[in-house]
């Protein structure tokens, strides 16, 4: 078995701790009462989750030399983070949302847990403020300051496996990285797979993205070929150079899983029961939606839920996170690895927003772990023994593959993405080195654009779970009647009237990835050079 060989020297069974937080929601942008509750989905996160973990990062970082945590912001986060029209929407939900706390806070059983919302949205407002409504340029200081690693995902988050065409993995590799580049002024290391979806027909292309590292569910590693052991605790490369760590499965239960894992204690915030279902007469006038406010404790059944008690939930997870170290060195104890490592994995809107308590469970996690929790870059850097493996087929879905990508209540999500890359492709093919009017050349790159789009994971993803599916349909009927539209525009022989205004409506309803130029775009379906 071919290997590298180790030129480190690290205890053997005290081992590393990756905890990578993959940062990702799928675009939206409000056009009058079109997609406000949708909208929401980001002003929600950062509150409750972007910003509270900016915080948690900067406090773990202050006294170290090397990068603790890896953070994965998806493109379409970023493009959103950067949009003015969403600082101001953060802005005013923001405002309104504390017209509501305040509110809350005089009612005589909700009042303690509203202050405790209060508290934390006022920490991310003043966060928000001091980073001049610019959060990609707070963690690209910190990434600078080599106090955080970043990385990022595929374009608009695809999960690449279910994609027909080559050139639709490339664009998905290519503009996703190359958007990361342009918004951070950095290359990044990593690649998060999207939904941890791997082929064995991508190795390929993802290595001549320059992808040092990914990460996938444990059993992609632990079905590579040859067998490898040590898995999750040991990464393996594949024979096109790329490294594959195994995202630790028994270990991320113990947080990610409803049924055995710490959020689902009684004591922790319960997540359904909002104060608009409980007491919607304390909601600010004009809001729509949930407002993230939510006063009852897990406990009990459907109607017999205890009030929400913020100190006690707050001490139970500074436990809480003394026993997982404790799980982490027993797994890692147990391991015969030389140099093991394990990967902890997780959405980041996990730690906030699904469990409240998840930011200070993560700050004490990294103060027990002192210079255990590394980033990847870093375990690479210090030449572990990895040996050569061809990763499997896999996904961290239910069922570990595809199935909830393709199950019959999404797979037409799939065809119609289908169609269209065909569709983009060939035109793409047709009229890149021919002579086109500048809407044509526009008309061009909005399709791959909208192409891009109707291929985010978020959409068949929601229709196989039956949540949100208006918002899932209505998205994927959109974005495959602009490629339609855009297509025949940039195809046929002579401009039509009207064709600059269909344009330049699909540019100002989602303006994503605006920053990326015609250069940028021109070889998205291109075959990656050797």
């Amino acid at each position: 078995m071919n290997e590298l060989r180790s030129r480190g020297n690290v205890r053997r069974n005290r081992g590393h701790v990756a905890i990578v937080l993959h940062a990702h929601l799928p675009y939206v942008r409000r056009s009058g009462d079109d997609e406000r509750m949708e909208e929401q989905w980001l002003y929600e996160a950062l509150w409750e989750c972007y910003l509270p973990l900016l915080e948690v990062i900067e406090r773990a970082s202050e006294r170290r030399a090397d990068p603790c945590v890896t953070v994965s912001l998806s493109p379409t986060l970023l493009s959103m983070l950067g949009d003015p029209h969403h600082r101001r929407g953060f802005d005013a939900f923001a405002a309104t949302l504390g017209e509501t706390c305040s509110r809350a806070e005089r009612h005589p059983r909700f009042g303690q847990a509203a202050a405790e919302h209060r508290y934390r949205l006022e920490r991310s407002t003043a966060r928000w403020l001091a980073a001049s409504r610019d959060l990609p340029r707070a963690f690209v200081e910190l990434g600078n300051a080599g106090r955080v690693e970043l990385m990022t995902t595929a374009a608009t988050h695809a999960f690449l496996p279910t994609l027909l065409l080559p050139g639709a993995v490339r664009a998905q590799l290519r503009l996703g990285r190359r958007y990361f580049s342009t918004v951070t002024g950095r290359t990044a290391d990593g690649l998060w797979l999207p939904e941890c979806g791997y082929d064995e027909r991508l190795g390929s292309d993802i290595a001549r993205a320059g992808v040092r590292y990914a990460i996938l569910e444990e059993h992609g590693l632990d079905l590579a070929r040859p067998r490898p052991l040590g898995v999750p605790f040991r990464p393996i490369v594949s024979p096109e150079g790329v490294a594959y760590f195994g995202r630790a499965a028994d270990l991320v239960g113990l947080v990610w899983s409803s049924a055995r894992g710490y959020p689902g204690h009684p004591a922790y915030r319960e997540f359904h029961g909002d104060l608009s279902q409980l007491a919607p007469e304390l909601v600010a006038p004009g809001w729509i939606g949930p407002t993230g406010i939510r006063p009852l404790a897990v406990t009990g059944g459907t109607g017999d839920k205890e009030t929400y008690a913020p100190e006690l939930a707050q001490k139970l997870a500074l436990s809480h996170a003394s026993d997982f170290v404790q799980h982490i060195d027993g797994a890692l104890g147990a391991s015969d690895c030389a140099d093991p490592i394990a990967v902890l994995a997780f959405d980041a809107e996990l730690f906030g927003h699904w469990w409240w308590e998840g930011p200070t469970f993560l700050a004490e996690l990294l103060s027990l772990l002192g210079d255990r929790a590394i980033s990847l870059s870093t375990y690479l850097d210090r030449d572990p023994e990895i040996v050569v493996a061809e990763p499997a087929t896999s996904s961290w879905g239910e069922g570990g593959f595809a199935g909830v990508w393709t199950n019959p209540s999404a797979a037409h999500a799939i065809r119609t993405g289908h169609r269209a890359e065909r569709r983009v492709h060939y035109v793409d093919t047709l009229v890149r080195d021919t002579p086109r009017t500048p809407v044509q050349r526009e008309a061009r790159l909005w399709a791959i654009r909208e192409l891009m789009q109707l291929e985010a994971s978020d959409y068949p993803f929601l229709l196989s779970l039956g949540e949100s599916t208006d918002f899932a349909e209505r998205r994927l009927f959109e974005h495959a009647t602009n490629v339609d539209r855009l297509t025949r525009i940039a195809s046929r022989q002579t401009p039509a009237h009207g064709d600059e205004e269909i344009v330049r409506a699909v540019r100002e309803r989602r303006p994503l990835f605006a920053e990326l130029d015609e250069d940028a775009l021109a070889d998205a379906l291109d075959p990656f050079e050797d």
